[in-house]
């Protein structure tokens, strides 16, 4: 392969150019990386179940929220490890939540990936009596 011969400046200004576009690179990424961060701090702050729908719950099936509330989101082995339950339990429970529509959740290969619906059933709420 044959050698190209280039003054030692164009060289150096090809280099420095480089550097510089590696900066750029560099500086877009962290904005990009703290954008994510906001969204899903905003994401998370958006996706609680309220309270008097959390009352509303069976004991087992609140556990479960408060677990799925504490890791964010995840599978049911994420919640069993806070709800120190069983996996195939807390995978039961959190089927049943999303059957009644209190949480949501997407497939990541052979992994159920569960969270909090946003927008939680305005029903359960207004059916409740607060005395």
């Amino acid at each position: 392969m044959p050698t190209i011969h280039m003054p030692l400046t164009v060289k150096m200004h090809m280099v420095m150019s480089l550097e510089e576009t590696i900066r750029k690179i560099e500086r877009k990424l962290e904005r990009i990386e703290e954008e994510l961060r906001e969204m899903r701090r905003q994401m998370l702050e958006s996706m609680r179940i309220d309270e008097r729908t959390l009352i509303s719950l069976p004991d087992h099936l609140r556990k479960t929220a408060i677990g799925l509330m504490k890791v964010g989101q995840g599978t049911a082995t994420d919640v069993s490890r806070y709800t120190s339950r069983a996996r195939a339990l807390e995978s039961a429970y959190l089927n049943q939540l999303e059957r009644e529509g209190y949480v949501k959740s997407i497939r990541d290969g052979r992994h159920k990936i569960f969270f909090l619906e946003e927008n939680i059933k305005e029903e359960s709420s207004k059916n409740i009596s607060v005395t």
